[in-house]
C-alpha cells in the first residue's frame, strides 16, 4: 500500500473507534473496520449487460481463453468471479455454494450446468457464485466479475411446470438483484451491450442507458458496444458511433469502444500454431471466385448448396464452429487479393477493437485500481456516517433530550429531600450526573469524522484529475518537450502519490518553494497561450497541482 492508502485506512479505523466511543451501534464500527480491511485488496472490475449481451464470449476474448461458458441460446448463468493464479488442472473452478460449503470443480460440472431443465435450475439456485483462477497479467492487478445479467425473458412453453417456471424465476429475480448489486459495489464496471434494434446511436445510447439505470460514472466506468460484427453498417461506423454516444455520455462513461468478441476470439484460435490456420484459411478461401464468394456470403443456407470449387465438406470445415456473421466478415477480408498475411491480421485486430480496449483497462482500471478501491470505499463510508447522521443522530439527540428533562426532574426532586439524609440525597445526585449527564455533542463528533473522510474524497478526486492529465499528456507526447514530460510525470504521481515522488527537490530543502513558484508560472504561461487544447489541459492541472504542492508544505511548516 502506499501512504495515501495507509492514511485511509488509519482514518477508517479511527472513525470506528470513534463511532463505538460515541455509543452508536457496534455494527456501524465493524462496517468502518470492514472498509479498513479492503484497501489493500484488489480492484473489483464488474461487466454488466443485459442476458445475452456477450457477457461471456467478451470475458473469454478479453483474457485469451475460452473459460466463461459460452452458449447459442440463453443458459444457465452464474456469477463468476476470475483471479489471478495457477488453475487445477482437473478442477479449474471453485464453486461458492449458498449452504457456505466450498468445492472445487471438473469441466464437466461446468457442462452440466448449461441449460433450462429443471435439475439444472435446481443446482444453479444452490450455487452463490464460481471462481477462475488465471495467469493473465490484468488479473495481478484486478478481479473480474462477470455477472449473470439483467432482463430474461422465458418462453413459457405449455410443457413448462409451474416447479419449473417458479424456480426459473426466483433464479433469474435472484440474478437481475445480485447483478445491480455487484454493479453498484465494484469499484469499476465495464457496460456491455449487445444487438440494438436499430443501428443509429440513439438506440445504443437508449441500451446504455437501460443497463447502466443512472449509476454509472465517468470516473469508474467505460461503455462497450459488444457484437458489432452482426451488422456490417454498424462494423464501418464503429468509431463514429462510439465517439457519439461517448459524448452523449460523458458523465456516465469515461470511453465508449466498438468491440467484436467473436472476431477476436476467432483470430486468437486463427492465429494459434504460427499462424498456420490463417494462412490456409486464406490459401483455401482464395480458391474460390470473387463473384461466387459474394454469393456463398450472401446467405448460410447458400453458403453449402451453391456450386464451387470447394466442396460442400471444405466448405463446412473452412467455416468451422465460427458464427455466421463472425465467418463471412473474416472471410470478406482474408479473400481480398489486395492484402497479405500481416494487413488482414492488422484489418480483422482492428474491426475487433481488442487492442485499444486493453489499452484503455490498463490506462483507467490497471494502473488507477488503488484509487478506484479507495474512492468506493470512502464512498461507502460516507453512505455508514449518512445513515449515523441522518438515523441514528437524531434518535440520540431525542434520548438526550429526554435525559435532560429526567435530570432536572430527579435533581430538583433530591433537593426537596435532601435534609432527611445529606449523605444519600450526596450520593445519589452523583450517580445521575454519572448516568444522566450530556455525552460530548455528538452531532459535532460526526461532523468531524464526515470531515475528515470527506476530505480524503477531495483528494482522491484531486488525484484522478491529475491521472486524467496524465493520460492526455501520454497520448500526444509529441506536443511536450522532453524535459516537460519528465518533469510532468512525477509531478502528476506516476512514481507514486507522495510529494517526495512528485518534484526533484527535497521538501525540506530551501529552494523547494522558489521552484515550485517558478514551475507555476511556466505552467500558467502555458495554460493560457498554449497552441493545442490539450496543452493547455495538462498545464491547467499542472498550475493546480504545483499550488496544492506548496499549501501542503506551508502548512506542515506552520503544524511544525
Amino acid at each position: 500500500m502506499n501512504s495515501f492508502q495507509l492514511q485511509l485506512v488509519e482514518v477508517l479505523r479511527h472513525t470506528g473507534e470513534r463511532l463505538r466511543k460515541a455509543g452508536f451501534p457496534g455494527e456501524l464500527a465493524v462496517q468502518m473496520e470492514r472498509l479498513a480491511t479492503e484497501v489493500s485488496q484488489s480492484c473489483v472490475v464488474a461487466v454488466v449487460g443485459k442476458v445475452k449481451a456477450g457477457k461471456s464470449t467478451f470475458i473469454n476474448a478479453l483474457l485469451g481463453d475460452d473459460l466463461a461458458k459460452v452458449g447459442p441460446t440463453e443458459t444457465t448463468a452464474t456469477i463468476n468471479y476470475f483471479r489471478y493464479g495457477t488453475p487445477h488442472p482437473d478442477y479449474p473452478v471453485r464453486c461458492y455454494w449458498r449452504s457456505g460449503n466450498v468445492t472445487d470443480e471438473t469441466r464437466k460440472f461446468l457442462d452440466d450446468l448449461q441449460g433450462n431443465d429443471l435439475e439444472t435450475l435446481r443446482r444453479a439456485d444452490s450455487i452463490d457464485h464460481l471462481e477462475y483462477h488465471v495467469q493473465n497479467r490484468y488479473l495481478e492487478q484486478i478481479i473480474l466479475v462477470d455477472t449473470p445479467g439483467t432482463g430474461a425473458v422465458v418462453e413459457e412453453h405449455q410443457n413448462r411446470t409451474a416447479d419449473f417456471l417458479q424456480l426459473y424465476h426466483q433464479l433469474r429475480h435472484r440474478h437481475d438483484q445480485e447483478t445491480q448489486h455487484i454493479g453498484s459495489k465494484a469499484d469499476a464496471v465495464i457496460y456491455l451491450i449487445g444487438e440494438t434494434a436499430r443501428v443509429n446511436d440513439l438506440a445504443f445510447l437508449d441500451e446504455f442507458r437501460l443497463v447502466t439505470q443512472g449509476q454509472a460514472r465517468s470516473l469508474n466506468a467505460i461503455g462497450v458496444m459488444a457484437k458489432i460484427d452482426l451488422n456490417p453498417e454498424i462494423i464501418e461506423r464503429r468509431e463514429a458511433l462510439a465517439k457519439k454516444i461517448a459524448e452523449q455520455l460523458q458523465n456516465d462513461l469515461n470511453k465508449v469502444i466498438p468491440v467484436s468478441a467473436g472476431i477476436q476470439r476467432t483470430l486468437d484460435n486463427l492465429l494459434a500454431q504460427e499462424q498456420a490456420d490463417l494462412k490456409q484459411f486464406i490459401t483455401t478461401l482464395r480458391r474460390i471466385p470473387p463473384e461466387t464468394l459474394d454469393e456463398l456470403l450472401s446467405d448460410a443456407e447458400l453458403y453449402l448448396e451453391l456450386d464451387c470449387p470447394l466442396s460442400s465438406a471444405e466448405r463446412k470445415q473452412l467455416r468451422g464452429e465460427m458464427p455466421w456473421k463472425v465467418f463471412t466478415t473474416i472471410a470478406s477480408i482474408a479473400a481480398d487479393p489486395a492484402l497479405d498475411l500481416s494487413m488482414i491480421v492488422e484489418k480483422l485486430q482492428a474491426i475487433a477493437g481488442f487492442t485499444e480496449l486493453h489499452e484503455v483497462l490498463d490506462q483507467h482500471f490497471v494502473r488507477r485500481g488503488g484509487l478506484l478501491r479507495s474512492y468506493r470505499i470512502v464512498n461507502d463510508a460516507l453512505k455508514v456516517l449518512n445513515k449515523v447522521k441522518f438515523t441514528y443522530l437524531p434518535a440520540n439527540q431525542r434520548r438526550e433530550a429526554e435525559n435532560t428533562i429526567r435530570r432536572k426532574r430527579l435533581l430538583a426532586f433530591i433537593q426537596q429531600v435532601q435534609h432527611v439524609n445529606p449523605v444519600a440525597a450526596k450520593e445519589l445526585e452523583t450517580f445521575i450526573w454519572e448516568h444522566l449527564s450530556p455525552r460530548t455533542d455528538i452531532k459535532q463528533v460526526v461532523e468531524e469524522m464526515e470531515r475528515e473522510i470527506g476530505r480524503i474524497k477531495y483528494e482522491l478526486e484531486d488525484h484522478n484529475t491529475d491521472f486524467e492529465a496524465l493520460v492526455l499528456m501520454e497520448n500526444d507526447t509529441t506536443l511536450f518537450l522532453p524535459e516537460e514530460l519528465h518533469e510532468l510525470q512525477p509531478l502528476f504521481g506516476l512514481y507514486g502519490l507522495e510529494i517526495e515522488k512528485r518534484v526533484p527537490l527535497p521538501v525540506n530543502s530551501r529552494q523547494i518553494l522558489s521552484y515550485l513558484g517558478k514551475r507555476q508560472q511556466y505552467w500558467d504561461q502555458k495554460s493560457q497561450h498554449g497552441r493545442k487544447t490539450i496543452v493547455r489541459a495538462v498545464a491547467q492541472q499542472a498550475v493546480r497541482r504545483y499550488g496544492l504542492i506548496v499549501d501542503a508544505l506551508l502548512q506542515n511548516a506552520e503544524d511544525n
